[in-house]
């Protein structure tokens, strides 16, 4: 069965965007993991800047009484101390989807936690004297797909 195959890529992530806006619908594309991989609609992506050694994706399951569901979290960190530091810490409370890009071309969402999202992520904001960390968590009913 190819599905359970070797992985034989090996891929870093290299950035993250982030948007506040859009639908994420179930990809209808054959042969590119339909249900799991999402297509976005009226939505913009835009470069959020993080070093790349502090991009983080967690992803757990948990299985409960009605099944079983994914805890996805990204973790981000940027320089705090400039003169909009206010503006872009409030704007990120707004982000709906994060997208991250992997070095073999792949982009994975991180936002859609049903066939559509039908509920925004949790964010929350840490800073201290020089970084400040953002943390987005979705919980979904499968495992983060990939975006076209």
């Amino acid at each position: 069965m190819e599905i359970l195959d070797r992985v034989t890529t090996r891929s870093n992530i290299c950035n993250v965007q982030v948007a506040f806006s859009g639908v994420a619908h179930a990809s209808a594309i054959q042969d590119w993991q339909p249900f799991y991989n999402s297509v976005i609609t009226a939505g913009d992506f835009t470069d959020a800047y993080a070093s790349l050694s502090s991009i983080d994706f967690d992803e757990e399951s948990t299985n409960v009484a009605a099944g079983c569901y994914y805890t996805q979290k990204v973790t981000f960190r940027f320089p705090k101390n400039d003169s909009r530091r206010s503006e872009r810490i409030a704007l990120m409370k707004k982000i709906k989807f994060v997208k991250l890009s992997f070095s073999d071309g792949l982009e994975l969402l991180i936002g859609r936690n049903d066939y559509i999202q039908n509920a925004h992520p949790k964010i929350k904001i840490k800073t201290n004297k020089m970084l400040c960390e953002v943390s987005i968590e979705s919980k979904s009913i499968t495992p983060a797909g990939h975006v076209q």
